[in-house]
């Protein structure tokens, strides 16, 4: 799977084209790549070319193997090409691609920037740089890259890429426009729904948010994405208090006479301790009280109710104070339930 991930990155950025200097490409060899016929290729320049190969076989052998995940002898073949014609931009693309798959890194960033040295017009190598930095959380790094792929080519992934940079460096309001930019490509995404949703919070634009709320429960109810139907949630904010990382998450089935209209996970260590929750019932709302603020603490297991209630749905704001409050253990308890063990 990740072999495939990559090679899909490779191949889409590498459908952009590289400006070439010398036309290297075979018509045949690009028949049989897409036709998956990796074996084929390696036969018939073996049958039909005398060593040492050309530039552009070298090159062919080196993306078969390549394909297969041979990846050292992929490298090997690349490696050729470039000495065959250092000014050939595709091998070191390829190359790159298979440093990046066998994780060195380093490598990988040295063959993309002598792709942008031979080739500054190509948005491939500035797309993969910026695969690499972000997945290393340089997120600065990647956005200079994501730009500059996004200067030269604008595609809804590369307007993704950015619009989830952007987000991950803080700087919601220049990600919205990116946001919006790819749901004109794609009004049925339901991660860019749910990050449309994480800026509209982060920014507290709550009305804007709330239609593309009621979107993503709507893509969620119409999906036939398995993946995509098994989520029971959505995660509308998140942020750091007193060194616990916290997620608001929204439930897809709110129904009943009981039920959480939000929750939060407070995370320490990347665990999950406890949730505080905004807690619908049913019954107290019929004596004035619909809303409570409650926790569900895991370790011990139990649930507890504090004195905070309303009448009505509380604002995000105070909710979000509540929740700090209930964090630092601020909040008097009103009742506590364990659950039942055998005797």
């Amino acid at each position: 799977m990740k072999k495939l991930l990559l090679t899909l990155a490779l191949s889409l950025a590498a459908s952009l084209c590289f400006a070439q200097g010398k036309n290297y490409v075979n018509e045949r060899y690009e028949k049989l790549d897409k036709e998956e016929q990796f074996e084929s290729i390696i036969k018939e320049i073996e049958e039909n070319s005398q060593e040492p190969y050309s530039a552009s076989d070298y090159f062919y052998l080196g993306l078969a193997n390549f394909r297969m995940e041979k990846d050292e002898e992929a490298q090997k073949y690349f490696g050729m090409a470039i000495q065959e014609d250092p000014g050939f931009v595709r091998p070191y693309y390829y190359l790159a691609g298979s440093f990046l798959y066998t994780e060195k890194y380093e490598d990988a960033i040295l063959n993309y920037e002598k792709c942008i040295e031979l080739d500054k017009t190509f948005p491939g190598p500035y797309q993969m740089l910026g695969m690499i930095y972000e997945t290393q959380n340089d997120y600065q790094k990647a956005l200079e890259n994501y730009s500059k792929s996004y200067e030269l080519k604008k595609t809804p992934e590369s307007t993704y890429q950015m619009a989830y940079i952007l987000y991950k460096l803080d700087d919601y309001k220049k990600a919205l426009p990116y946001i919006e930019s790819y749901l004109e490509y794609d009004n049925d995404s339901f991660s860019m729904t749910n990050l449309m949703i994480l800026a509209l919070y982060s920014t507290g634009e709550y009305e804007k948010a709330a239609k593309y709320e009621k979107q993503i429960r709507k893509i969620w109810e119409n999906t036939s994405d398995e993946s995509i139907k098994k989520k029971p949630f959505f995660i509308i904010y998140s942020f750091t208090h007193n060194d616990y990382e916290i997620d608001v998450y929204e439930k897809f089935d709110q129904s009943g006479n009981f039920y959480y209209p939000l929750t939060c996970n407070v995370c320490s260590n990347g665990k999950v301790i406890k949730t505080v929750n905004l807690e619908y019932d049913a019954v107290t709302e019929k004596f004035g009280t619909a809303y409570f603020i409650g926790m569900d603490e895991l370790e011990p297991k139990r649930h507890l109710t504090t004195n905070i209630g309303f009448s009505k749905f509380p604002s995000f704001p105070d909710f979000i104070e509540l929740v700090k409050l209930a964090v630092d253990n601020e909040l008097e308890i009103g009742s506590s339930s364990e659950p039942v063990t055998s005797q």
